[in-house]
């Protein structure tokens, strides 16, 4: 990895690590751990190394991006996948699919600052009409197993609140929510925003 996207993955394992002690949440282990909107799955590694899931899917509407160099962003989620160790990179797998309409089960599922607001998504230069938090939320209720949870980390209290009321429409429950500023997260104008859910 680039130094860059090294601290990128330290500050989320310092997330993890700080949330998941604080909330008294039971981490899970094994099972199917599902990303949503991984991006280019930059921060597979933390995933595997905190989760340590039997199996692991990273899916993502923009998969073809063009970046400068001539990659794509799959080009550089298979990258991040070769790097997983040997057993794990064979259990490991990037998507390109639109969430609303994925229809796989899963024992974990995360999503890290989803978009929830036109500002969000425009910010990102995507489309309007991948807007669509209400149909996303209900999807992951679908595709969580009865006994699973879904991670999610917002950006501040606000956007929190919006995702909360989504999810409580969805037919999701939250089981604990939790935020504080971490040195890691200080270049964020907002402090991270952690919540757990299961299926209503």
């Amino acid at each position: 990895m680039s130094a860059a996207t090294s601290v990128n993955n330290y500050e989320y394992l310092d997330i993890l690590d700080r949330g998941w002690s604080e909330s008294g949440m039971g981490r899970p282990a094994g099972g199917e751990l599902c990303d949503v909107g991984c991006a280019s799955f930059w921060y597979a590694a933390t995933l595997q190394t905190y989760f340590r899931p039997d199996r692991m899917i990273g899916v993502e509407v923009e998969g073809h991006r063009l970046f400068r160099d001539g990659r794509t962003r799959i080009d550089y989620a298979a990258g991040y996948l070769r790097s997983l160790p040997g057993d794990r990179f064979a259990n490991a797998q990037f998507i390109i699919a639109d969430y609303t309409t994925y229809r796989e089960p899963a024992d974990l599922i995360t999503s890290w600052f989803p978009f929830l607001t036109p500002a969000a998504i425009l910010a990102w230069r995507l489309p309007l009409t991948l807007l669509a938090p209400g149909r996303l939320f209900l999807q992951i209720r679908h595709n969580l197993r009865p006994n699973g949870m879904f991670f999610m980390v917002n950006h501040g209290e606000a956007e929190w609140a919006l995702a909360e009321r989504l999810c409580s429409a969805a037919g999701l429950r939250c089981a604990a929510c939790w935020s504080e500023p971490g040195s890691l997260s200080g270049h964020r104008m907002l402090p991270p925003w952690l919540s757990w859910w299961h299926r209503g």
